[in-house]
């Protein structure tokens, strides 16, 4: 009985958590900044929403967000995730990141597909528009 109360303990945990991605690839010095708390980043770590990545001088990091979308940051990047709802079962979808500096490359997931008008990446010049789309991109 205990064992069940126990599965079922980290099915909810994981469902109502705030974790939006998993950190899959890091070299050199990546941080996410969380609140006032600099965390230095390594492979299996989570990502929330208003998490600000920072990649430094010969860093890069790779990540994948629940619905599949695949992000890479290169060397002096600065990326924050404004938002993220992936709730497909009741059609609730969005998606909002902010690229201040640096270099990115991007390949939407499930919400670029379902609900493409849902994803918005943001660099200082404009908004980049998602549909179902692979890109790179870089900010001086």
């Amino acid at each position: 009985m205990l064992r069940i109360f126990f599965i079922l303990f980290c099915l909810l945990s994981y469902l109502f958590s705030a974790d939006i991605a998993i950190v899959k690839v890091v070299n050199g010095d990546t941080f996410a900044k969380r609140d006032s708390t600099m965390l230095k980043l390594k492979v299996g770590n989570q990502l929330q929403v208003g998490d600000t990545l920072i990649t430094k001088a010969g860093s890069n990091i790779g990540i994948i967000f629940h619905d599949g979308t695949i992000l890479s940051l290169g060397e002096n990047s600065i990326l924050t995730i404004d938002e993220f709802l992936f709730k497909p079962i009741e059609n609730e979808f969005k998606f909002d990141i902010d690229m201040s500096k640096g270099l990115a490359s991007f390949e939407s997931g499930k919400i670029g597909t379902l609900s493409p008008e849902s994803v918005k990446f943001k660099v200082p010049e404009g908004t980049v528009g998602i549909r179902g789309t692979k890109f790179y991109v870089e900010v001086k």
